[in-house]
């Protein structure tokens, strides 16, 4: 059989594997190599591996700049009042109060700081440890999540395919990026937590098996006819994105996306924002262990409105981490799930005439958790006014906390791995120390 082509195929797998998976490809995805054997280039380094019980990450992003001395680190330049934590003899401030309760379950990192004030660059850096400047000549490096989802699936058997690394909320810079990891490392992102996995599902319902079996068959009797006249890597490569695609939409797990299965007063508890049903879906994912779930909340980069925008924000998220907090303690979770929270810098303790703060790189708060983490432990100070470290105190540069979450994930951050360009790169930067917390 002869069959004139008349399409260009790659844009219509492209097509087919995002109306299967809901998943966004690149051109850069195109390059990295396929879900099959895809880390044959280190596919012997299980020693990039380190003792750890964790076996998911969930890191919450406050994008845009969390005002510090607004929220976790009380200062008198505030308009927000101050509550107790669970920590003996520790205050935050009321835009946490909730979660303020759960505290002694978690670390307090007050000082974490960068050199970077742009939104850009700092994101990039709190997302892989690397300044931008340091990685010119790097343009495949991989987000934090593809590392941990490519290191924790080393030893892992081969399988049917299930997203190792998923993204909710705002995504910037390296967010999702697989660099020079795989195309199986890419994130998975979640557009709309309300319905997480609505592209499996055409609009007016759910196809036929035998339907389906019948536009599968077609596709392959013209991929076998056009692989047998044009074969390259590339036809391999979108093959087994296909095939991966197939084998999440047939997945038993994918009811973990599907909040709506927990009981209708845990949904309650969490609430009934898009923050929260994110929080329930994280919890969800790290109960089948997931290795690494992001979910950034934007709307922090308040030059103006900052009471407000704060109260918006949180108004919005309190209940839910609350609730997400309690669950992985509740749970047992927390032995095996590690909890980040951080931001791309902290805002100024100066409130301008707009009632803003702006960009402030030179401190603010992180919290950890989860594993061989303390609990209840604070870890440096900031001055009076909240603007740097106070003298002799521990200060955490973003790659020291970047490699830290690595070294208790589990994973070596001094160990290297060969990319796409044959060059050997550092896990963590070479210039990070990791913390004990």
């Amino acid at each position: 059989m002869s069959i004139n082509y008349k399409f260009n195929r790659l844009e219509f797998l492209q097509a087919s594997a995002s109306l299967f998976a809901g998943l966004t490809l690149t051109p850069n995805l195109l390059n990295a190599v396929s879900y099959r054997n895809a880390d044959s280039k280190n596919s012997k380094s299980s020693d990039l591996s380190l003792p750890s019980p964790i076996k998911s990450i969930i890191f919450v992003n406050m994008d845009g700049g969390m005002s510090h001395v607004d929220t976790l680190d009380p200062k008198a330049n505030s308009k927000f009042s101050k509550v107790s934590s669970s920590i003996r003899g520790l205050s935050v401030l009321e835009p946490f109060q909730k979660t303020a309760k759960f505290f002694n379950k978690l670390s307090v990192l007050r000082t974490t700081y960068s050199e970077d004030g742009d939104h850009g660059m700092a994101q990039h850096l709190l997302n892989t440890g690397y300044r931008s400047t340091e990685t010119i000549g790097i343009p495949d490096l991989p987000h934090m999540g593809a590392m941990v989802s490519y290191v924790k699936s080393l030893n892992l058997k081969d399988g049917p395919y299930f997203p190792r690394y998923v993204t909710m909320g705002t995504r910037n810079g390296k967010i999702g990026d697989p660099g020079y990891l795989s195309v199986a490392h890419a994130g998975f992102h979640i557009g709309d937590p309300n319905k997480p996995l609505s592209n499996l599902t055409p609009s007016w319902g759910k196809y036929t098996k035998e339907r389906l079996d019948r536009r599968e068959n077609f596709l392959e009797t013209m991929n076998e006819e056009f692989q047998n006249q044009n074969h390259s890597l590339n036809l391999d490569r979108w093959d087994s994105m296909y095939v991966a695609a197939k084998e999440f939409r047939d997945s038993a797990k994918s009811i973990a996306f599907d909040w709506m299965q927990e009981p209708e007063k845990v949904q309650t508890r969490y609430g009934q924002t898009v923050q929260a049903r994110s929080f329930m879906i994280a919890k969800r994912l790290a109960e089948i262990e997931v290795p690494f779930i992001q979910i950034s909340i934007g709307g922090w980069d308040t030059h103006d409105n900052n009471k407000a925008r704060i109260t918006k924000i949180m108004s919005d998220t309190d209940q839910g981490l609350a609730a997400l907090l309690q669950d992985l303690d509740g749970l047992g979770l927390l032995q095996q799930t590690m909890f980040v929270l951080s931001s791309e810098f902290g805002r100024t303790p100066d409130v301008g005439t707009r009632d803003g703060r702006d960009h402030h790189p030179k401190v603010w708060t992180t919290l950890v958790g989860g594993g061989k983490i303390s609990k209840g432990k604070v870890i440096g100070e900031t001055d009076e006014k909240g603007e740097k470290p106070a003298k002799g105190s521990t200060a955490i540069h973003v790659r020291d906390l970047i490699s830290t979450i690595y070294n208790y994930a589990g994973i070596d951050p001094k160990k290297q791995i060969i990319n796409s360009q044959n060059r050997p790169i550092s896990i963590g930067n070479k210039a990070s120390r990791v913390v004990t917390i």
